[in-house]
């Protein structure tokens, strides 16, 4: 995992020139991100690319690796919604019935949160980035040979107190397979496809560890008391089924209209827990780790910038999710062994440059021309009903005040408006307003922090950048 956030903060910014998605499929094919078998790209709602390469079918199973952590905790997090989880109830709570935690061994361990699992804030001592999961030195590797990959981890030393470090580990997130177990009475398996999988409409998974020589040849006996699959990192899925998992948390929780999640937990999953301020694993404001998500900025070769949510597993199996474009892309592969440019660098450089924001309900707020000072917008959209409103508070040639008052329609994501020029008035007085059809204009979103103001009136023809001064961009 710790390959994809680290190639991410190499490349940021990255300056390269854009290509279209047209581009994008010859580019696959060629291998310039590697061995990609899978591509799709989803804005809106719509699909707006999709490609199989080498070989791969729409409806072929792929092992996701630690995409699994991302569904684990949407589990977690169903589980909650229906009042069977607390994020505060401490692993004492799911393993006392299998363990005693009071022995020298565990006791330490007993009061790790479920929130602290999810947040891969448990303290345990434990590092799989820096050896390949198939090197037998690697902690993931030695606790699947073990006899109880449970007791394993949580017979791991402890090298911080709970909640006070960060420490990927997919021993911890395979815990989260007891807490499902324990509060619902199922394994995760089974409460994945009544919970999750079923609602979505995600007709074919499959639980297996990874071989080298594919499905069918992994491990599918788990050797926990409860022989549940590991919640982080067994699962197999469709590409498709990852868009749908996706949009499921593009959407706050709710797929065609019947919610799933709370869209509370869909905020606390893309809260940074862990950044640069509490954690060396990161380095850059603005990325961390919520709830086995994790989260980034990034800019574009415009110099846009975006916050991008992304569950990852190894091998370049992602999804990413851009709030602010609307946007889900899922990438499959087998980039086990492949060191090139990978899918974060196709992110950046292939598809961000190509997809735009719309104007909605998010650009509210206070606008300016940073070389305008004193002046400026005031623009309301009203997206429900696909409309906007906005005031310019500006000045005639000879430097009195002037204000116009814009209105109009939300068509294809762009603001469409008549600018009408208002007159008289006087201050605190009932006294009439008259408004003049002066030109017109359109509201086009660059990014959440910037727009462009086209007009177009008598004698006049002119684009004006504007800055955001109020209003919140997701962080």
């Amino acid at each position: 995992m710790k390959a994809l956030v680290l190639s991410l903060l190499l490349i940021f910014p990255l300056s390269v020139p854009a290509q279209s998605l047209e581009q994008l499929d010859e580019a696959i094919q060629q291998g310039a991100f590697g061995n990609l078998n899978a591509v799709i790209v989803s804005q809106y709602g719509d699909v707006v690319f999709e490609g199989y390469y080498r070989g791969a079918q729409p409806g072929d199973l792929h092992q996701v690796q630690s995409v699994t952590k991302s569904v684990g905790s949407a589990l977690v997090g169903i589980a909650a919604r229906k009042g069977l989880v607390q994020v505060d109830q401490t692993l004492d709570d799911y393993f006392s019935g299998l363990y005693d935690l009071s022995s020298s061994t565990l006791r330490d361990k007993s009061n790790i949160t479920v929130a602290q699992l999810l947040q891969q804030r448990h303290g345990l001592q434990w590092d799989e980035d820096n050896s390949d999961y198939r090197d037998p030195a690697n902690p993931v590797t030695q606790m699947i040979q073990s006899d109880d990959w449970y007791r394993f981890v949580l017979e791991q030393p402890m090298a911080a107190a709970p909640g006070t470090a960060f420490a990927y580990s997919s021993g911890a997130s395979t815990l989260m397979s007891r807490v499902i177990r324990v509060a619902t009475g199922m394994g995760p398996d089974e409460f994945a496809q009544q919970e999750l999988f079923g609602p979505l409409g995600i007709d074919a998974v499959h639980w297996e560890i990874y071989s080298e020589q594919g499905l069918g040849h992994g491990i599918t006996q788990w050797s926990n008391p409860d022989h549940d699959p590991s919640l982080g990192f067994s699962l197999w899925m469709p590409a498709r089924g990852l868009l749908k998992f996706g949009e499921l948390y593009l959407n706050g929780g709710v797929h065609e209209g019947r919610r799933i999640l709370d869209e509370s937990w869909v905020e606390a999953s893309w809260t940074r827990h862990s950044h640069a301020g509490n954690s060396d694993y990161f380095v850059r404001p603005g990325w961390g780790h919520g709830y086995q998500w994790w989260i980034a900025r990034v800019a574009d070769p415009a110099g846009r910038e975006w916050p991008v949510y992304f569950a990852s597993g190894w091998g370049s199996q992602v999804i990413f999710v851009i709030p602010d474009l609307g946007a889900v892309i899922v990438t499959v592969a087998d980039n086990y062994d492949y060191n090139g440019p990978n899918v974060d660098v196709m992110l950046i450089s292939r598809i961000l440059p190509e997809l735009s924001p719309r104007l909605d309900s998010g650009f509210s707020g206070s606008w300016y021309d940073p070389t305008m000072s004193g002046q400026g917008f005031s623009l309301e959209v009203l997206e429900t009903r696909g409309a906007l409103v906005s005031y310019w508070y500006t000045y005639t040639p000879e430097g009195a005040l002037r204000w116009f008052i814009l209105q109009g329609e939300l068509i294809d994501g762009v603001g469409e408006v008549v600018v009408y020029e208002a007159s008289g008035g006087r201050f605190l007085q009932d006294d009439l307003v008259s408004l003049a059809e002066w030109g017109t204009a359109r509201f086009l979103p660059v990014d959440c922090m910037h727009l462009l103001l086209e007009v177009e009136a008598p004698g006049l023809s002119t684009t004006i950048p504007l800055t955001r001064l109020t209003g919140e961009c997701r962080q």
